[in-house]
């Protein structure tokens, strides 16, 4: 099993900065996984994205539909706008009874399906599904706050 966190974490563009939180499995920082700029929406400093951190989370734990048609939910955003028609990381969410698993992380547009052709190294993860839920509802209830 593998272990779902989220740690302090920044991107940069040329003009500006965002602070938020990371998903981490197992320690390891997502965005040190794939090369970019991209973030979630669960921002440190920016009550503009609360709204998106709510949604984002509530998908991950199956109370909404996934972002995109096929149901994937977004990982990882557009740091300038967080439109996914500019892309994102998204992952195929798979509840069971006791576990969660994250599968086929890739790259995908929200006007096309998903290409297994831009799935990422990292195929997948296997959560504990308490613990899983126990920190994104503790997540959640922060960001509605």
């Amino acid at each position: 099993m593998n272990r779902l966190g989220v740690e302090p974490s920044v991107t940069r563009w040329n003009d500006g900065e965002a602070r938020f939180l990371d998903w981490t499995i197992d320690g390891v920082a997502l965005r040190s996984m794939v090369p970019v700029q991209q973030m979630t929406p669960l921002f440190l400093d920016d009550d503009r994205w609360r709204e998106s951190a709510v949604e984002t989370l509530s998908r991950l734990l199956g109370h909404l539909p996934g972002h995109f048609d096929d149901g994937r939910v977004a990982l990882l955003f557009c740091p300038l706008c967080g439109d996914l028609g500019c892309g994102g990381y998204s992952v195929e969410v798979v509840r069971g009874d006791d576990v969660v698993e994250w599968r086929a992380f890739g790259w995908q547009y929200d006007y096309e399906p998903f290409d297994p052709d831009q799935e990422f190294s990292f195929t997948g993860a296997r959560f504990e599904r308490k613990a899983y839920e126990t920190l994104l509802g503790d997540l959640l209830s922060n960001y509605r706050a």
